[in-house]
This record gives C-alpha cells, sequence and structure tokens, in this order.
C-alpha cells in the first residue's frame, strides 16, 4: 500500500459479499474524496431491507426501508460518516430506472457521500446543488471506466 493511499471499510451486513461492488465502491469514494479534497473515506455498509428499515425508524423515525442513509460524524470525528445501502431497493430501483445494478449502487453511494459532506435536497436550490455534483460524479466514473 502506498504511503498516501486512502483506506475505506466496507461491510456487507445480512447480504452476500461481492468482490465487484466492493472494488467499485473503493474506487468510487476515492476519486470523491480527491475531488472533494477529503482525506478520510467514510466506512459503507451494504444491507438488507429488514436492517435499513430498522435504521431508518431509529434514526429518522420512518417506518420503511429505503434505498440509503448517510450519516455525517461530528467534526474532528476520526471519521467523516457512514453511508448504508440497501442492496434490495438497488436492485429494484435499477430495474425501475432502467440502471445496472452497480450504476444504481453506486448513484446511491454518491449521493450518500454528498450528504456526508453536508448537502441536501430538500430546496430546491440546495437540490440542484447536490444533482450537480452527482452527475459530474457520475461522468467522471464513466471516463475513468468504473461504469459503463
Amino acid at each position: 500500500m502506498k504511503k498516501n493511499d486512502l483506506l475505506v471499510e466496507i461491510v456487507f451486513k445480512s447480504v452476500k459479499p461481492n468482490r465487484l461492488l466492493k472494488t467499485k465502491t473503493s474506487a468510487v469514494l476515492k476519486l470523491l474524496a480527491k475531488r472533494e479534497g477529503i482525506k478520510v473515506l467514510p466506512d459503507v455498509v451494504f444491507t438488507d431491507n429488514k436492517t435499513i428499515k430498522k435504521l431508518n425508524k431509529l434514526y429518522r423515525y420512518r417506518n420503511e426501508a429505503t434505498d440509503v442513509l448517510s450519516f455525517e460524524y461530528e467534526k474532528g470525528a476520526e471519521l467523516p460518516g457512514e453511508i448504508i445501502i440497501s442492496l434490495e431497493t438497488a436492485k429494484k430501483q435499477a430495474l425501475k430506472y432502467g440502471n445496472s445494478y452497480l450504476t444504481e449502487t453506486i448513484i446511491l453511494l454518491t449521493h450518500g457521500f454528498y450528504h456526508i459532506l453536508g448537502y441536501t435536497h430538500y430546496r430546491k436550490q440546495a437540490y440542484r446543488k447536490m444533482k450537480k455534483k452527482e452527475e459530474a460524479a457520475l461522468l467522471i466514473f464513466k471516463k475513468k471506466r468504473i461504469l459503463c
């Protein structure tokens, strides 16, 4: 490992580990970190709908599964945050939106990453700003052949 390599912890909880997804996730987070000047990467957890539903209820008071949850840690914390993605929901959304499973998962990962950096989508202007960041990142992933 090079001295300046960023480390990322990727966990598969209640779902089967996927080596390709793990490799792509690491590459995406490293590119996003470089682009945004981040020195430490968030942890990523891939899980199922049952687990993400419990977390959504506990932290957002919504008793339903969701696609992605992101938790921004306090300033000065060892990690910037954590991104949790339901692979079950990613598969359903991939079919719904005409994406590959991998592309949909990377879209959710990118979305969670920008939430950790403080971007939101609750107002039109904030939504446009976040969407612009996400779309620019996805173009870079395609250019670097991380996504097809």
